[in-house]
């Protein structure tokens, strides 16, 4: 997995409205005490990371991994009042450390990944950052509704291209093309492998269907109506869920003349893939909208289950399926174009 990027030394968080480069050591301190009971592990962690940096000569730090310690410790069925109690505790421990630091030692540095290198000044306003942030999110809430799209099929025109790789594939392991084709709409690739061919190793086969991709550089093209939807959401909010990656994705949308969506969730970030719903309830969550408060555009069965699971209102193109294996979509439209009166009522109603 790709791990997102540190903020810079000189950050300045547009949603909270924090700069870092307001924080003097004792603002810093202060913040983190203010704001403690809503990071407890950032504390922990970052408590951790100074004294790595006091001690050690720039220490290589272990990435958080948020996602993955809130489903791993189940935070979400943790006791409240034991909760509160640890966040006080790291809280007190992480200022108790932060009072001891001399002038000189705020300049001692440590890294995460290569070049990235942040002195004990950033980690501790990085701190206080993370307990201003959640305030600012908890005080909002999700107050707004998002649409979230498919690509293939929905925002750019894949399927002939995609059409020749998986048949090229299926003739070089003696498979049947169109049944290998009918596994393949809204999934990601690994799991069609691992249901038409369970008797190969699916990481391998992925890297030739990879290599055999590369022959069809360039057609996949966007579909023309797609910038004009986009354009109706510059204000709003909005994001895709892929069963592509991220880099290719961006690569076709760019190409296209789109834009970058402000949220990407492509295969590598889920654990399940469509039919399953956990991509379209990570979208929601990076966007801080609840799920009943977003629009899916879809043009295949298994990305309408996942949507329609996760409690999500669907519209269905028929760009690639028929109407009656999609009937499970709340809306149905032949283009992205005659979707646009569906989206703008949806966007425009005040209750679901």
């Amino acid at each position: 997995m790709t791990l997102p990027p540190l903020p810079e030394k000189d950050h300045h968080c547009e949603s909270c409205g924090l700069r870092y480069g307001d924080l003097t050591p004792s603002a810093a301190l202060r913040s983190a005490l203010e704001y403690a009971c809503h990071v407890r592990d950032v504390y922990d962690v970052y408590e951790t990371r100074v004294r790595r940096a006091l001690t050690e000569h720039e220490p290589t730090l272990e990435p958080m991994r948020n996602d993955e310690g809130a489903a791993q410790r189940a935070y979400n069925q943790q006791p409240l009042a034991a909760v509160l109690l640890d966040l006080e505790r790291n809280a007190d421990r992480f200022a108790a450390l932060a009072s001891e630091i001399s002038e000189p030692q705020w300049s001692r540095c440590a890294v995460r990944l290569p070049r990235e290198r942040r002195c004990v000044l950033w980690m501790v306003r990085q701190a206080a950052h993370e307990g201003l942030h959640h305030l600012h999110d908890i005080g909002a809430g999700p107050t707004d509704r998002a649409v979230l799209f498919d690509v293939d099929g929905v925002l750019v025109d894949s399927y002939p291209a995609y059409r020749r790789i998986w048949s090229r594939w299926a003739d070089h392991r003696n498979l049947d093309p169109d049944l290998v084709w009918s596994h393949t709409h809204g999934r990601r690739a690994v799991d069609t492998i691992q249901v038409v061919a369970p008797h190969l190793d699916a990481a391998a086969e992925y890297r030739l269907i990879r290599e055999l991709m590369t022959h069809e550089d360039g057609n996949f093209p966007v579909y023309p109506d797609a910038a004009a939807v986009l354009g109706l959401l510059k204000d709003r909010r909005w994001g895709v869920v892929t069963s592509g990656r991220t880099a290719t994705v961006l690569h076709r949308l760019r190409a296209g003349g789109l834009p970058d969506p402000p949220v990407l969730v492509d295969s590598s970030q889920v654990r399940r893939g469509k039919p399953d719903p956990e991509g379209y309830l990570r979208a929601a969550q990076l966007l801080n909208v609840a799920a009943s408060d977003c629009l899916v555009i879809e043009d295949a069965p298994a990305g309408v289950a996942a949507a329609r699971t996760a409690g999500m209102t669907v519209i269905a193109v028929r760009t690639t399926h028929r109407d009656d294996e999609l009937a499970d979509a709340h809306h149905r439209a032949d283009t992205l174009s005659d979707a646009i009166p569906l989206i703008t009522d949806w966007l425009d109603r005040t209750h679901p």
